[in-house]
């Protein structure tokens, strides 16, 4: 076979063509935050670009709830369904209905929050201007593209919207009061690029939007509910630890927390969407178990040891990381970046359990687990942040994600004995 094609070849794969896309955006994802992070800590300094993250963090379980079971089982319904337009309209339709009133519901508790803890209400303008992030959840529709497998779109909005953040928190923000306007840079994106998205998706697909009747959105929640739950806690876990850790230290000590968390989360955006390319793929070889472990050897071994090198990396050059994000060594900071290094590799080597359970839908199984990991995370963290303060919480979610690696493990192996799944 001739080099071109071998090219040509490689240009039809569509997991592959997946891969590279995202992968694409993660690299573009992960140089801008060279770009802007330095720039908000110096300039906001530890203690207001914390204040900015808690706030970003507080959006995020708001976000969970908007999302609510569509990160799985619209992107399931979308890939089996992808060569039928009129399933996919429908699927669109009950999906950005039910995200709507899941916005209104959001919206309320936010407001209810900001009115009555004074703990939000003393930073009431930076939710109000964080709130434009909900919006532009419930009009981007990332689980139609990953669904469709066409993760270039994702790729090219993703960089229409980090580049509008980029150029905007340069302009904007020249000083320590002016952290209230990173967020609603933030939201502008998000609205600006989920606008331009659907326009997209209106010519592209020819899908048009049309409400659902409110006994159809009932039926979409109760339908979702179970893989909600553990959404939800899967997800709430991994972010209550800085709202947890908001309560229980300084704010010096969370500001300087969330630097370090922002590494290892770079780092966790690689598995997030290594997750998101292949969850697809997944659903449609499961039926073939002999190829979806031959696929699992061939494509999750190399990732693995990818995320592995990263990690070390980050761990032997977490002082001169902290010197370039700083300008100065933080011992403190350093530590904590040394401790979370080894949380992604832990993640990356549950991916293919989990998502076996998934395929084969053993969302039972798939939920208690992350329930009993959510509880686990929750005591620990509570323990000893009071105890250890950021140390404390980085000590616990090591804890919880070992729990959960073991736990998706065991209950594959299990499953597999019991269907007799060779």
């Amino acid at each position: 076979m001739s080099i071109k094609t071998k090219i040509i070849t490689l240009s039809k794969n569509k997991l592959l063509s997946n891969f590279i896309y995202l992968y694409g955006l993660q690299a573009f994802n992960f140089i801008l935050p060279l770009l802007t992070f330095p720039y908000l800590i110096k300039t906001l300094q530890p203690e207001l670009f914390g204040a900015t993250q808690y706030s970003q963090t507080i959006m995020l379980y708001f976000i969970i709830i908007i999302e609510y079971s569509y990160n799985i089982t619209a992107i399931r319904k979308i890939s089996i369904n992808k060569n039928n337009n009129k399933k996919i309209q429908i699927i669109f339709n009950r999906t950005i209905t039910t995200k709507i009133y899941l916005l209104i519901i959001s919206m309320v508790l936010l407001t209810t929050l900001v009115l009555f803890v004074p703990k939000f209400s003393d930073y009431w303008l930076l939710y109000i201007f964080s709130s434009g992030l909900l919006i532009g959840q419930v009009i981007f529709p990332v689980w139609l593209f990953q669904g469709l497998q066409e993760m270039k779109y994702l790729m090219y909005f993703n960089v229409i919207s980090k580049t509008i953040f980029t150029i905007l928190i340069f302009i904007l923000i020249k000083q320590k009061t002016d952290y209230i306007y990173v967020n609603l840079i933030y939201s502008i994106a998000a609205i600006i690029t989920g606008m331009i998205s659907i326009k997209f998706i209106t010519k592209k697909y020819n899908l048009r939007f049309k409400l659902i009747k409110l006994y159809e959105v009932i039926n979409e929640i109760k339908a979702g509910f179970l893989i909600f739950v553990s959404n939800f806690l899967n997800q709430a876990y991994v972010i209550s630890n800085f709202i947890v850790l908001g309560f229980t230290s300084t704010a010096l000590e969370l500001g300087n927390y969330s630097i370090a968390e922002k590494i290892m989360l770079v780092i966790r955006q690689l598995l997030m969407v290594f997750s998101q390319v292949i969850y697809p793929h997944i659903c449609e070889i499961s039926k073939n178990n002999v190829e979806l472990k031959k696929f699992f050897r061939k494509i999750l071994i190399p990732f693995s040891i990818c995320i592995f090198l990263i990690c070390i990396t980050v761990f032997i050059f977490s002082n001169y990381i902290v010197f370039l994000l700083l300008n100065k060594y933080d011992a403190d900071i350093s530590l904590l970046m040394k401790i979370l290094s080894t949380v992604p590799f832990i993640v990356a080597l549950n991916i293919s359990s989990y998502q076996t359970l998934l395929a084969y839908n053993q969302k039972k199984t798939y939920s208690t687990i992350i329930i009993y990991g959510a509880i686990i995370n929750i005591v620990s963290n509570i323990i000893l942040s009071n105890l250890y303060g950021a140390i404390g919480t980085a000590a616990s979610i090591i804890i919880t994600e070992l729990f959960i690696t073991s736990a998706f493990y065991l209950a594959v192996k299990k499953f597999y004995k019991s269907a007799k799944i060779q």
